[in-house]
């Protein structure tokens, strides 16, 4: 998108968690996406700006029922499906406005919000596994609760797992978990000595 490159972290974010609360107090931020995602990390923007708004570029927002009726029962939201982002502009180094265009209308949209978080989803880089170990629609590796994949003594974790939470914190306590289960695996096998317990 033009601008966006210059402006990743002066304006543009991707995570709402890690960067959302440098913006308590602002009138307006923007999301932009239609999905879970955008929806659950809007709704916990709410928590620092006075407004957010939602830019979908389909027809319809794609995020379950609930989050739908959250979102549009709550006066501080404002949504605009079937619009495009087609530039971001900079001031001084940071964000100065986004614009976009309705796809029915045709009529061009600017808006300032103090930023803008991008949900618009994800895809896995998961291809050379399709075929060899189970993956949801998306991409996303399946595993079972002790992060086992569908091939025996294969476990995934972090971001290419279905069901994460995208949160390097989670990535990385996943990864231990997953390293605990492989020794147990491993333990099982026999392939390596049971740990002595003091």
């Amino acid at each position: 998108m033009p601008g966006e490159e210059d402006l990743i972290g002066a304006g543009i974010h991707f995570c709402a968690t890690c960067d959302g609360p440098f913006y308590k107090g602002a009138e307006e931020l923007l999301v932009i996406g239609g999905g879970n995602s955008a929806l659950e990390e809007g709704m916990f923007l709410s928590r620092f700006a006075e407004r957010i708004r939602i830019v979908e570029f389909a027809p319809e927002l794609k995020a379950s029922a609930i989050l739908q009726d959250n979102v549009r029962s709550d006066p501080r939201f404002t949504v605009h499906v079937n619009t495009q982002v087609t530039a971001f502009e900079r001031a001084g180094g940071k964000l100065a406005s986004v614009r976009a265009v309705d796809r029915e209308t045709g009529e061009e949209l600017v808006f300032e919000p103090a930023a803008a978080f991008v949900f618009v989803g994800l895809d896995p880089n998961t291809g050379f596994l399709r075929g060899a170990l189970g993956t949801d629609p998306m991409g996303f590796v399946t595993t079972d609760p002790t992060f086992e994949t569908s091939m025996p003594g294969v476990f995934a974790a972090g971001d290419v797992r279905a069901g994460r939470t995208k949160q390097f914190g989670a990535a990385i306590g996943e990864g231990v978990t997953a390293l605990i289960h492989i020794r147990q695996y491993l333990e099982r096998l026999g392939d390596v000595h049971e740990h002595e317990i003091a």
